[in-house]
């Protein structure tokens, strides 16, 4: 679970996005669902998380927000006896709902 309360308390101004950003880019894939993004056999790198805002709406409880999240995979080495590969770069887009009074956030794979 995640508490999201700087977001909350920037609702309405344009430092939004820039708050939500840092807030999810502080948070680790224990929280944000991103490994269904992996490709089978390879490992998360999670030390590297970036975050782009593309939409934000909101009603009288929540806001809505789609982002994507950028981050890196190790790709497994067939060829080095088991060692780690090369890393890549990964996306995936979630839809986060934050609660506007207590500032919880959901994530939702897209």
């Amino acid at each position: 679970m995640a508490i999201l309360l700087a977001s909350i308390d920037s609702w309405g101004t344009e430092r939004f996005s820039a708050v939500l950003k840092s807030e999810l880019e502080q948070l680790r894939s224990d929280v944000l669902p991103i490994a269904h993004a992996v490709e089978t056999g390879n490992h998360l790198d999670e030390s590297d998380l970036g975050v782009i805002i593309n939409e934000v709406t909101g009603d009288a409880q929540h806001i809505y927000a789609k982002v994507g999240v950028f981050f890196a995979q190790i790709i497994e080495c067939l060829t080095c006896g088991g060692g780690s590969g090369a890393r890549e770069e990964a996306y995936c887009e979630l839809l986060v709902t934050i609660d506007k009074r207590t500032g919880i956030a959901d994530f939702k794979a897209l």
